[in-house]
């Protein structure tokens, strides 16, 4: 009888053993927003691997990224949104002022590692909400048959394109879009100006700095350029991506986004960081940085942490970069010989280190018409920056203190 009790309570054992992990294995399921296409399936492709190894489940929604903020406003109070959230740093003021993200447990984690750029897109208002995955930068995309060597200053390439360029043949030396702010920033910092004054605190929208003697001296830069007849009226995105993907534009400005265009239309290119300016220091371009969130509004919020903290892991940041060919935003893997080898994700990825990450705040959205007009007052109506700069700057001043209102 005894021996009777002993196998009866053995076979119980097992039966709790083998229902036990099943019970464990469904105890936990994340919810993850993704834009549809090659970042969707990877986040699906890593869920599964995170299955397996913790039995938490990871289940994915496609959600364009842009999109986002404004389902999770919906569906997250009323329990429906998702645990992770995924959108360019660029959004994050707004999302925050909104209640949609939860600040991280700095303490908890390791950002070492990270790019510091990258962790400072991460930031608001002095609180990080998010880990960086990607990072996208502009910088020269040359054709090597062209300009075989990139020189070291950009005095030194504008005195090569002009000798290659000729108007009549349809052949252009440098190009790249002067009226958009993003694409002119770079000029802008690397001479000494800024959009708005970084503090401790994160970034303060009363210190305006697109007036001061940097932006005076970047913007009679680009006048000099548009004098020079290397970017002529009518000169867009698509109008110098033609001309580069026919052999006929020797340099331009552009992001890692426009390469696969060229690829496929076969066209010889190659990219590096843009050259130093005569102040002897780098274009600081504006980085985007694309990072993972945790709503404000999920029950999961610590195993969210934990599958973005693995997500984001030097090994699991290379798998990335090997399934999607995003530019990672990790040191200790753009680090790695494979990297090296990779010499365009090696050119933005110096050009980023050079960068500052696009404000963050909701008042940047002021900034970039006001600051187009200005760009297209001096260039096209031979005003001076010096009149233009600071009647900009008051008008951005009124726009942000209008939508305060």
């Amino acid at each position: 009888m005894k021996n009777k009790k002993v196998m009866l309570l053995a076979l119980l054992l097992g039966l709790v053993a083998l229902i036990a992990p099943t019970i464990s294995l469904s105890a936990t399921k994340l919810v993850v927003w993704e834009s549809s296409g090659p970042e969707e399936d990877w986040v699906r492709k890593m869920g599964e691997l995170y299955y397996k190894e913790t039995g938490v489940q990871v289940e994915v929604h496609p959600v364009d990224q842009l999109a986002q903020s404004d389902k999770l406003a919906l569906d997250g109070p009323a329990g429906k949104g998702a645990d992770i959230v995924v959108w360019p740093h660029d959004k994050l003021g707004t999302t925050i002022e909104q209640g949609l993200l939860w600040p991280l447990p700095e303490e908890k984690l390791d950002l070492s590692k990270f790019t510091p750029s990258a962790v400072e897109a991460m930031r608001y208002q002095g609180k990080l909400y998010g880990l960086p995955y990607a990072m996208e930068a502009l910088a020269l995309v040359y054709n090597p048959d062209l300009l075989p060597t990139v020189p070291e200053t950009f005095d030194e390439l504008l005195e090569i394109a002009k000798k290659f360029n000729d108007p009549k043949k349809n052949q252009w030396g440098f190009m790249f879009d002067m009226f958009d702010f993003y694409y002119a920033y770079g000029f802008f910092g690397g001479y000494g100006a800024y959009v708005f004054k970084n503090t401790p605190n994160g970034l303060d929208p009363d210190d305006i700095g697109l007036a001061n003697a940097g932006a005076v001296q970047a913007v009679k830069f680009l006048k000099e350029l548009r004098d020079s007849g290397l970017i002529p009226e009518g000169t867009t995105k698509d109008v110098y991506q033609g001309l580069f993907i026919e052999g006929r534009l020797m340099a331009h400005i552009n992001g890692p986004w426009a390469y696969a265009q060229f690829e496929e239309a076969g066209a010889k290119y190659a990219v590096a960081p843009l050259p130093k300016l005569r102040n002897g220091k780098y274009p600081q371009t504006f980085i985007g940085v694309k990072g993972y969130y945790i709503s404000a509004f999920s029950n999961q919020k610590e195993e969210a942490l934990k599958f973005i903290q693995w997500l984001t892991s030097k090994e699991n940041s290379f798998k990335h970069y090997q399934d999607t060919s995003i530019i990672p935003s990790r040191e200790d893997v753009l680090s790695m010989p494979e990297f090296q080898q990779n010499k365009t994700i090696q050119a933005f990825a110096i050009q980023a280190t050079r960068s500052i990450p696009m404000p963050n705040i909701p008042e940047m959205r002021e900034v970039w018409d006001p600051m187009a007009n200005a760009i297209t007052f001096v260039l096209r109506n031979n005003q001076k920056p010096e009149e233009v700069l600071p009647i900009c700057v008051e008008q951005i001043k009124e726009g942000i203190a209008m939508m305060k209102r």
